[in-house]
């Protein structure tokens, strides 16, 4: 096996990764990524664990879960989630009436922070060069 289908093999944790599948995920928006799982999935194996993109992954995939639930709000989970968030999001949330819209602004703006990070620059800059040499 090559060492760029070893490198993508690690990147992915798959065995095989498309030409074109590898190409769909250059093209995506960060949006568009976030809401692919496979792709999320290869960029939490691709970073750190402990690194503030992980959290912001989490707090993307979390607001969205409670955006498709009823939200208790004096639940413990959900204050958790609230605490993890920035000030003035965490503010919005506990002081507006529409929650959905609330959240909406939560995954706005961590997508955006995910977006503009290192890690998702990397990510995407080391997935571009494997697909330059793999597919020459």
């Amino acid at each position: 096996m090559s060492k760029v289908v070893e490198c993508i093999k690690c990147i992915c944790g798959c065995n095989e990764v498309t030409r074109d599948r590898i190409k769909e995920l250059l093209n995506k928006t960060i949006h568009g990524f976030l809401n692919d799982e496979a792709a999320v999935n290869m960029l939490k194996k691709y970073i750190p664990k402990e690194s503030l993109t992980h959290k912001h992954i989490a707090i993307v995939q979390q607001a969205k879960h409670y955006q498709t639930t009823d939200v208790n709000k004096s639940s413990d989970e959900w204050e958790d989630f609230v605490d993890s968030l920035l000030e003035d999001l965490a503010e919005e949330l506990e002081d507006s009436a529409d929650t959905n819209a609330a959240l909406e602004n939560v995954v706005l703006e961590y997508s955006r922070r995910i977006d503009k990070s290192n890690d998702f620059k990397n990510f995407n800059s080391n997935l571009r060069d494997k697909y330059k040499q793999r597919f020459k």
